[in-house]
């Protein structure tokens, strides 16, 4: 059984920008099921903006 991440599922239910972690011989194929949404990490986040002020170069 391989471990795999992947960004999304497709409307054709194929998995969108896979990627292949290793393989899984602790775990048999018939255990394996289909995550839901709700088991998905949420999404990232941006940082807020810094309240401090940027370094800037200096006028010569």
């Amino acid at each position: 059984m391989a471990e795999v991440t992947f960004l999304t599922w497709t409307d054709d239910g194929l998995l969108r920008h896979v990627v292949y972690q290793g393989m899984r011989e602790d775990k048999p194929a018939r255990e394996v099921t289909r995550p839901l949404a709700t088991d998905a990490p949420p999404p990232p986040t941006t940082a807020p903006p810094s309240s401090h002020p940027r370094a800037s170069r200096r006028k010569r």
